[in-house]
């Protein structure tokens, strides 16, 4: 029964090593030299990587008090007095405020012996690669 222990320990160990180095190869791009990685500015991305063959763009709404106004804000002795601190156009419905934020899609094309890259940007940053098919 055990003697079988020491193959699928093994086993296991490459699994695990195999999955998490998958994981961390979703995070990072390599272009020529250079590696892509989140929070990297779409400047970076262009001068490393070039121009994507697909770019799409869209904008996504976030609701909340702005994290920067938040901090000044004292809600402990009284819930709705610090809010006053708040101009009238951070103060929307329930007194929260809706930012913009951009969202870009690039999509590189290595060629037909490389698989194609989704870089995902918010608010001008890397939020995530993606690894697509294989390219053309």
């Amino acid at each position: 029964m055990f003697k079988d222990f020491p193959i699928v320990a093994t086993v296991v160990t490459f699994s695990a090593f195999l999955l998490f180095s998958l994981a961390v190869q979703a995070d990072t791009m390599r272009c020529d030299r250079n590696l892509i990685s989140r929070g990297d500015h779409q400047g970076e991305v262009l001068a490393s990587c070039g121009e994507p063959v697909i770019s799409t763009r869209k904008t996504i709404y976030r609701s909340g008090i702005p994290r920067s106004r938040l901090r000044s804000l004292s809600l402990a002795h009284n819930f709705y007095s610090g809010y006053s601190e708040l101009s009238n156009d951070e103060l929307l419905i329930h007194y929260r405020s809706v930012v913009e934020v951009p969202v870009e899609t690039w999509t590189y094309n290595f060629g037909p012996h490389y698989f194609m890259r989704e870089v995902i940007f918010t608010d001008g940053r890397v939020s995530r690669i993606n690894t697509l098919g294989y390219g053309h």
